[in-house]
């Protein structure tokens, strides 16, 4: 009964952050680690985009946190999904890419507020999803996901300290936008 637990997690988590309850996370060991993969690499643009945009110095060094932290993660999430014979996807999902682009349209201490509370929401959703894989009965990727699980808390808990330290932040513009 590990899923039902860690559905349960995931429709509290998701709930408090604000997302719909599609997003929990379901499906096999290998749909979650594609899953996963995506969100490491939209993290890794998100990172790209802060380091180019961001107003603050803090913003722009937690971009570039987000996307050393996360390109190691996504770099060990592709090498698995090879050994394991899978497809690697090589794009974003629409959801992602919308959000990327929301927040490009941005700018300035707008730009920064956006950004840090994508952070908050954003890896509050990886760690339900990297929760539910480290849960999952292959061995391998539950490993995986377990040992990339204190580096997400640790990104959550930068974002949330950043997120104190803004003005209320648009999310909603950006969520707005995204779903355009």
């Amino acid at each position: 009964m590990r899923i039902a637990g860690s559905t349960l997690v995931a429709i509290m988590l998701l709930t408090t952050a604000g997302a719909a309850l599609a997003d929990v996370p379901a499906g096999s060991p290998e749909q979650l680690l594609s899953k996963a993969l995506q969100t490491s690499m939209a993290e890794v643009e998100l990172g790209k985009l802060a380091q180019k945009k961001a107003e603050s110095t803090g913003v722009n060094a937690l971009g570039a946190r987000m996307q050393r932290d996360h390109g190691r993660i996504a770099k060990v999430l592709t090498a698995a999904s090879r050994d394991k014979g899978l497809v690697v996807p090589t794009s974003l999902e629409s959801s992602q890419s919308a959000q990327i682009e929301a927040l490009r349209a941005m700018s300035g201490a707008e730009f920064d507020a956006a950004y840090v509370e994508q952070m908050v929401t954003n890896h509050k959703q990886a760690i339900v999803l990297f929760t539910a894989l480290s849960e999952s009965d292959d061995r391998d990727l539950s490993r995986l996901a377990s040992s990339a699980l204190p580096l997400l808390r640790e990104d959550q808990r930068l974002a949330d300290s950043y997120e104190k330290l803004s003005p209320v932040p648009p999310i909603d513009r950006v969520q707005a936008v995204a779903q355009k």
